[in-house]
């Protein structure tokens, strides 16, 4: 979902049926069929029970329904005929051990346990679904849990390894494109939302992941690669992900709505006999509900951005703020040395992790969430577990205090700026050093990757930006032009447009395969410090010295907004992935959070 959605009509209930390809009733209503008290009660995420295989080679289900605090394993697969697969009863009675449905149970349960797991999770038996409300309860929560899951394990029954050469048959990957697994309603989801998806055929040998496959799921599926690897959805337009859905098929009908809750962020209860033109019906208008109340924060005067809270926990300057790729969690630092956790959506701080020995510059969020790295003063870069707040790494290398810090898209690197002239390049697993790139004649204040993944752009005091070939370290372009300092630079999300920002007073906006320059824009009184895309490229904001945020049409240039609620200089700004919220740091040792004039938040 888009705060600055590029649709500026969002599809009808109809348009939504003929995507899907399916005949819509004249006679729809706009009628809501369920309750709001019923409706909010899907929103909250529901527990989940776990298996574990036994040291007896038994699959246990764990006694009770809890929220996982340990990682898990989850298996992707398509389902047999109903007396063949192993449901809750059978499970809970010992009954299913016969049914054919129980090798990908051990399956599961015996890969979870080389990869060191202890548990995993299969929809065919850790759902009861005698129960109406958890039924309802898992479904709304599916995607979230596929997220979560530390592996997983897509089990394709109709791909064999098995004998080819001897037989003769044709290697495995015409049978893998061809696998009814790539045409299921429900692994669209299974595919999107992990981290991690392991193929493995029939015989149980693995046949890659999404990394090495990536060229073969995009052919078979039509998804992007930014998707596979973890792209925020609301990067994608509603058209993007309705196509993915089009050619799979579900059981039951409505199911062809269901699964795509996750896809688009939405919570809706399920009822099923309703049939799917109801179930698109109340899908597509929930989506509609969240556009419109959104759109009207970019309307004309509705397009004003209001204030939501201000944070005030930090002593002295904040330098940084970055939001948790789910936009749940908002991140900042400052001159105090913290490190503090916020709820994005309440402003209650969570957390505050006290580990620099100076003042913190920057902040990043891996894109696969597993990480939040941040850089100090003090020369140190540190990597900490973004779920727990523990300290996993330090990286010491530069020889002067580290700027900036910026995770590629596929989370494997981190990028890190200093005033001692280079931006290194770590393996964000490891912690080892890959590359250090030198170019500029002076200190280095950002570093960024540009989403696809192909380039990193770096400013720095000698005015310039330079863009590198992240494949091959490169230098492309050193683009020209600023008359001071470059503070920040920002890659738009389709990666043809950096934006950087300047002590000169002014944003520019290049080409990035020319190094052209595209525009200048001017309206600030004072240095600009920084500079940030919305998800959808339409909005640019700005802030400065002069103690304003600036809200910019990209395209054309024109100043939307001023937001000038600050008391000092505003040294970063950037907005959340799916787009409702706006965060400015400031020197006054504030930050400051903005969301839609309409409240819906």
């Amino acid at each position: 979902m888009n705060l600055f959605n590029s649709d500026p009509s969002p599809p009808s209930c109809h348009s939504l049926l003929d995507r899907v390809g399916l005949n819509p009733s004249t006679s729809a209503s706009n009628r809501c069929y369920i309750e709001c008290d019923t409706c909010s009660s899907v929103n909250a995420q529901a527990q989940m029970r776990l298996l574990k295989l036994e040291e007896s080679g038994e699959i246990s289900l764990t006694k009770d329904i809890t929220y996982p605090t340990s990682p898990y394993a989850i298996l992707s697969h398509t389902w047999g005929k109903d007396d063949e697969e192993v449901n809750f009863e059978d499970l809970k009675d010992g009954s299913g051990k016969t049914k054919d449905g129980y090798e990908k149970l051990r399956f599961c349960g015996q890969q979870a346990a080389r990869d060191g797991l202890q548990y995993f999770w299969v929809d065919t038996c850790c759902i009861n679904k005698s129960s109406d409300s958890e039924l309802s309860e898992a479904i709304n929560s599916m995607f979230r849990w596929y997220r979560k899951a530390t592996k997983c394990y897509a089990y394709l029954t109709d791909v064999s390894t098995n004998d080819q050469i001897a037989l003769s048959l044709q290697p495995w990957e015409v049978a893998f494109e061809s696998s009814r697994w790539f045409t299921r309603g429900w692994t669209l989801q299974e595919l999107i939302a992990p981290q991690s998806v392991e193929f493995f055929c029939s015989n149980g040998n693995r046949l890659g992941d999404k990394k090495s496959l990536e060229e073969q799921l995009l052919k078979i599926t039509g998804i992007p690669g930014s998707a596979l690897r973890g792209r925020p959805l609301s990067y994608f337009s509603f058209d993007d992900r309705v196509l993915w859905a089009r050619n799979r098929e579900t059981s039951r009908e409505e199911d062809l709505a269901y699964s795509l809750l996750g896809i688009f962020d939405i919570s809706i209860p399920v009822i099923y006999g309703e049939g799917k033109e109801n179930a698109f019906r109340r899908l597509n208008r929930e989506w509609k509900y969240r556009l419109d109340d959104l759109s009207q924060a970019t309307s004309n005067h509705a397009k004003r951005l209001i204030l939501r809270h201000t944070l005030k926990e930090h002593y002295g300057p904040v330098w940084t703020v970055a939001f948790s790729p789910d936009s749940r969690i908002l991140a900042s630092g400052g001159w105090d040395q913290s490190l503090k956790l916020w709820d994005a959506t309440t402003g209650t701080l969570q957390q505050t992790l006290e580990r620099h020995g100076n003042s913190v510059n920057s902040i990043s969020f891996s894109p696969d969430s597993k990480l939040l790295a941040s850089s100090s003063r003090d020369m140190i870069v540190r990597l900490f577990n973004a779920a727990t707040g523990v300290l996993q790494q330090t990286l010491k290398g530069h020889r002067a205090h580290v700027c900036s810090v910026a995770f590629s898209p596929d989370s494997r690197v981190l990028a890190s700026a200093s005033h001692d002239e280079t931006v290194r390049l770590w393996d964000a697993a490891s912690g080892e050093l890959k590359h250090t790139l030198k170019g500029h004649g002076g200190h280095i204040y950002s570093a960024s990757f540009s989403p696809n993944s192909r380039l990193l752009a770096s400013a720095s005091h000698n005015k310039t930006v330079e863009l590198w070939d992240v494949a091959t370290y490169t230098l492309l372009q050193t683009l020209k032009g600023h008359s001071g300092l470059v503070w920040k630079i920002a890659f738009s999300p389709d990666s043809r447009v950096l934006a950087s920002a300047s002590d000169d007073k002014t944003v520019r906006l290049w080409d990035t395969a020319t190094g052209t320059l595209q525009q200048t824009l001017e309206g600030h009184n004072g240095s600009v410090l920084t500079v940030a895309f919305s998800p959808d490229s339409r909005l640019l904001a700005s802030a400065s010295k002069d103690k304003m945020v600036q809200l910019w049409d990209a395209s054309t240039g024109v100043l939307q907004q001023t937001l000038g609620e600050h008391n000092d200089f505003v040294n970063t700004v950037t907005f959340s992935p799916d787009s409702r919220l706006l965060a400015s740091a400031s020197s006054d040792a504030t930050v400051r959070v903005w969301g839609a004039a309409t409240g819906a938040l």
